[in-house]
């Protein structure tokens, strides 16, 4: 930790331009941070879409009389089989996109030391009442200050790299589930023509 007692080259005015730089960050990654909520949610109403898509294309398919008979519904079935597949496991990265299931703790160990007023768990777990809440703010220096801004820093950037995984994992399984349900309406529709032209 640096305070302006531990390290005299540094004033007070670098402690605060350092805390409202970290804050900055912060808030930027709280921007992101709802940019990709916004987008996994986007994800999950696409996965809905393609859901219900595969629920209307294949049993109309089914109840038709198609060329290439049972083999044809078999290929359509394992299509939409494999469509349903993706989109159960984009949904299920969308929402780990969403809300990490463990604490940062648990996912990045005690490395960072405690980060009172900036991490809501840290806080709690020091000052889990008004008295002890009220007593370490009031006896926050400077340089704790500083070094809390710069471990939330830390944390919503690891935090974001985190869940940016998940999204990407995400919109590559919707993409996959598109492109095979695409190719699965072509087949039914190509199909159905040749079927009634022949």
């Amino acid at each position: 930790m640096t305070d302006v007692a531990a390290d005299p080259e540094l004033t007070a005015s670098d402690l605060r331009r350092m805390i409202e730089t970290a804050r900055w960050h912060i808030l930027r990654y709280d921007a992101l941070r709802a940019s990709i909520a916004n987008r996994a949610s986007l994800l999950i109403s696409g996965n809905a879409l393609l859901i219900g898509g595969v629920a209307i294309l294949f049993p109309n398919t089914v109840g038709q009389d198609v060329a290439g008979g049972r083999l044809t519904l078999v290929a359509l079935a394992i299509g939409a089989f494999w469509v349903l597949g993706c989109s159960v496991f984009s949904v299920i990265y969308a929402t780990k996109a969403l809300l990490a299931g463990k604490s940062w703790r648990e996912l990045y160990g005690q490395e960072p030391p405690v980060s009172l007023f900036y991490q809501h768990s840290d806080t709690m777990r020091v000052a889990p009442d008004f008295a002890s809440f009220d007593t370490a703010f009031v006896e926050q220096t400077l340089g704790r200050e500083r070094e809390s801004a710069t471990v939330n820093l830390w944390v919503v950037l690891q935090a974001h790299n985190y869940r940016y995984q998940f999204l990407r994992r995400a919109t590559r399984r919707l993409q996959l589930g598109l492109v095979v349900f695409a190719g699965s309406v072509v087949v039914a529709v190509a199909l159905s023509l040749i079927k009634l032209w022949s």
